[in-house]
């Protein structure tokens, strides 16, 4: 009876047992590949010059955080935090980029009611963002903090001129980088956060 019992408790644990290793060589992987798609990133960015300051600094802060970020193991909390801010930081470079390429070739754009629209709702929404910055800020602890909320002041700030200008997909691009800047921001304080201990059942 009892070795009727325990061989179905043992091929569960067994079981168990080899899908959280297939998990864990999964998640292993999948961040090997994330770790070449954003190392390759940073070079597209960096490649082909021009490269604006604000791009360089978050660049480097990348970089930064792909050194912290390596050795983390797969999967956890923090992992997947940090993993969001380097994706965030990225994504901000390229609208900086996108940016760039398109104030070479700036001008105002046809009155479009729903352009105008859609991009004073955007920058509505990246204000809102913007002012959250110091409390991610506080929270993350980061050195870079307050610069990386200074940068989102700074994009929105931009973003805000081409809109009264009448360069709404600038102004869109701009708004976009000032959002990503944030987020990437908000990841690093989550980042920081411990995860509470669960109370003791009493």
């Amino acid at each position: 009876m009892r070795t009727r019992i325990l061989l179905p408790l043992v091929a569960a644990a067994w079981l168990l047992h080899n899908v959280q290793a297939g998990d864990d060589r999964s998640d292993r992987k999948k961040k090997s590949q994330q770790i070449t798609e954003f190392s390759e990133r940073l070079k597209r960015l960096e490649s082909g010059g021009g490269v604006t300051s604000e791009q360089k600094f978050l660049h480097e802060r990348v970089a930064e955080l792909m050194a912290t970020w390596r050795p983390l193991a797969a999967g956890t909390y923090t992992d997947s935090r940090i993993r969001s801010a380097i994706d965030s930081f990225l994504d901000a470079s390229e609208e900086l980029k996108a940016a760039r390429r398109k104030s070479q070739n700036s001008r105002s754009e046809s009155v479009d009611g729903e352009a105008r629209r859609k991009t004073a709702r955007m920058l509505e929404r990246t204000y809102f963002r913007v002012k959250q910055g110091e409390y991610f800020s506080t929270q993350s602890k980061d050195p870079f903090g307050p610069e990386y909320v200074r940068l989102g002041s700074r994009l929105y700030q931009q973003a805000r001129s081409a809109y009264d200008s009448g360069m709404f997909e600038l102004a869109r691009r701009f708004a976009e980088a000032s959002h990503e800047v944030i987020e990437g921001l908000e990841k690093l304080a989550q980042a920081a956060v411990p995860i509470p201990m669960p109370p003791p059942l009493d």
